[in-house]
């Protein structure tokens, strides 16, 4: 059974996004999402993708979450701490052998409309997510 609802499905192939879903854990992964260019590196320099592990609540079209994961520990190129990450073992997560890592936004002031909101709402609060990284929506 799919994760997500049909025209979920048509908003990720129009926004030109591959993915990876694991129905058993109910994760998407994004793969390759786009980062804000001259912000982020990993142990192996400056980034401009990642991967993100979105986990699918059961009740997906009237609840969505409000963290998600990455692969590779992102950091600030300016070595400014990122708020609310974690590093490895400390509530990541596994698919496939890869560990990918949390980041805990909350979105109190722009909460899921339930029936209303769907992917492009996932899509987007990654968008904001990653392009302010020192910020907490709450």
């Amino acid at each position: 059974m799919a994760l997500l609802f049909d025209e979920d499905y048509k908003t990720l192939a129009e926004a030109n996004l591959a993915f990876e879903e694991d129905e058993t854990s109910r994760y998407l992964i994004f793969k390759d999402f786009p980062l804000p260019p001259g912000i982020y590196r990993d142990e192996d320099g400056p980034r401009l993708t990642v991967d993100v592990l979105y986990v699918v609540p059961p009740n997906y079209n009237t609840e969505g979450g409000d963290m998600f994961w990455v692969r590779h520990a992102l950091s600030r190129i300016d070595g400014v701490p990122i708020p609310s990450i974690s590093g490895p073992n400390q509530d990541s997560r596994t698919c496939k052998d890869v560990e990918y890592f949390r980041w805990s936004r909350h979105w109190n002031h722009n909460p899921w409309k339930a029936k209303i909101d769907n992917v492009r709402t996932i899509i987007d609060r990654l968008t904001w997510a990653f392009k302010y990284p020192d910020a907490k929506r709450v």
